[in-house]
C-alpha cells in the first residue's frame, strides 16, 4: 500500500511540475507523405542496425531548443515567431550519417538552403530577448532516426528527397515511461 501511495505522489509531482512549465522547441514538421517517403528510404539501413529506432511520428528538424520555460517565456517565444519573415523553400535530404559521440542514426541535407539559414539565424536572434542562448555549433537540418546506434558498416548512399517547407512550429516535448512524444502545438506558415 505504501509503494502505491508513493507512486502516486511521484506521478502527480510530475504532473504538478509540468503544469508550470513545458518543454519546447522550434522545428519543421513533415507532413505524412513526407514521413512516409523518409520511411521507405530509411527502413533497410534501420532494419540492419541496431538501437533504438525513433517512431515517424516523432521525426522533425530542430531549428531551436528552448528547454523547460514557463508560461511568460512561452508567450515571448510565441511572439518571436509571429515577426518572423520566411519563404518557402525547397529541402533536399540527401545524407545519411552517424554522429559517434551521441550515437545518433540520421538523415538530412548535405546543403542548407539559404532560406534555412535565415530562418534560424532570424529565430535565434529574436529569441535571445526571451533568453534563448542559442547553440553555438553549426546548424544541421537533420532527422533524428535511430539513438543509441551501433554502427556496424558504411552507410549506403540515399536517393535525395526533396521537401516543399511552407511553416515551422513550436513543439511540446511529453516525456513519460514509454520516452518522449510531440505535440504541435502552433504553426506559422512561410510566405511565397
Amino acid at each position: 500500500m505504501f509503494i502505491l501511495n508513493f507512486s502516486f505522489f511521484i506521478l502527480n509531482s510530475i504532473t504538478m511540475s509540468n503544469n508550470s512549465t513545458e518543454r519546447l522547441f522550434f522545428a519543421l514538421w513533415p507532413d505524412d507523405n513526407v514521413r512516409q517517403a523518409i520511411n521507405e528510404l530509411s527502413q533497410p539501413v534501420l532494419s540492419d542496425m541496431s538501437g533504438k529506432i525513433v517512431p515517424p511520428e516523432n521525426w522533425h528538424i530542430t531549428l531551436a531548443f528552448l528547454g523547460e520555460i514557463d508560461r511568460q517565456v512561452k508567450q515571448c517565444v510565441q511572439q518571436v515567431a509571429t515577426t518572423v519573415q520566411a519563404s518557402r523553400f525547397s529541402l533536399s535530404l540527401d545524407k545519411l550519417d552517424y554522429w559517434a559521440k551521441p550515437r545518433i542514426l540520421w538523415l538530412g541535407a548535405s546543403e542548407t538552403p539559404e532560406a534555412l539559414q535565415g530562418l534560424v539565424a532570424t529565430l535565434s536572434s529574436g529569441l535571445q530577448d526571451c533568453g534563448y542562448r542559442p547553440d553555438t555549433r553549426p546548424f544541421q537540418a537533420h532527422f533524428t532516426l535511430m539513438r543509441k546506434a551501433a554502427r556496424t558498416k558504411t552507410l549506403p548512399p540515399v536517393t535525395p528527397l526533396a521537401w516543399a517547407v511552407e511553416d515551422f512550429c513550436l513543439v511540446r516535448s511529453i516525456l513519460d515511461f514509454k520516452g518522449a512524444r510531440y505535440e504541435v502545438i502552433e504553426r506559422w506558415a512561410f510566405g511565397a
